[in-house]
C-alpha cells in the first residue's frame, strides 16, 4: 500500500467528492481510501431537512434548502467550529455510524484515558454498529488530551470522539 493509500482522508477530500456527485449525473458513488470508505448518494426529489430537527444557528441554518456539497460543507463547517473550541490537539473522528464505548465490556477499565500516551495502531475505543463491535484506533501518536464522546454515546461518521496531542 503507498503512503498516499495510508494517509487520512481530509473532508476537503469528501466535499470534493459529493461536489462531483453533485455535478454528475451517478445516483451514488463509493471511493476506498486504505482502511476509510467513503459512500455518498443522491436523494431522490429535492433534499429535505431531517426529521424533527429544531431551529440550528450558524454555518447549517441556511443547509436545508442548499445542495449535497452546500450541506455538506455546512455540516463540516460546524463540526471543524466545534474541534477548535476543544483542547488542542489532533481529533481522532468517528469512522462509522454507532455507539461509542470506551471500554471493551461494562464495568471493564476503558481503553485509554486522559493523560495516558498511546500509539498510532493502540485501540482507544469501539463502535458498535449492528451488534457487531468495530475497534477504533487513534490513527496518531501522543497523548490523549480529553474525551470528546460519552461512553455509550450514539456517534456520527466524522464526529470526534477524542483529542490526541501528538509527539513533538
Amino acid at each position: 500500500m503507498t503512503a498516499e493509500a495510508n494517509a487520512a482522508v481530509s473532508w476537503e477530500q469528501v466535499l470534493e467528492l459529493v461536489a462531483q456527485l453533485d455535478e454528475s449525473g451517478l445516483a451514488e458513488a463509493e471511493v476506498s481510501y486504505g482502511d476509510v470508505s467513503v459512500r455518498v448518494s443522491r436523494s431522490g426529489g429535492s433534499p429535505q431537512p431531517p426529521a424533527g430537527t429544531g431551529p440550528e444557528g450558524g454555518a447549517a441554518a441556511g443547509a436545508a434548502t442548499a445542495g449535497p456539497a452546500e450541506r455538506m460543507a455546512a455540516t463540516v463547517e460546524s463540526a471543524a467550529a466545534a474541534v477548535e473550541d476543544g483542547p488542542a490537539g489532533t481529533p481522532v473522528p468517528a469512522p462509522m455510524v454507532g455507539v461509542f464505548y470506551r471500554s471493551p465490556a461494562p464495568g471493564a477499565d476503558p481503553f485509554v484515558t486522559e493523560g495516558q500516551r498511546i500509539e498510532a495502531d493502540q485501540t482507544v475505543g469501539i463502535i458498535e454498529v449492528m451488534k457487531m463491535m468495530n475497534p477504533v484506533t487513534a490513527g496518531v501518536s501522543g497523548t490523549v488530551a480529553a474525551f470528546a464522546a460519552r461512553d455509550a454515546q450514539a456517534v456520527e461518521f466524522g464526529q470526534t470522539l477524542l483529542t490526541v496531542v501528538e509527539d513533538a
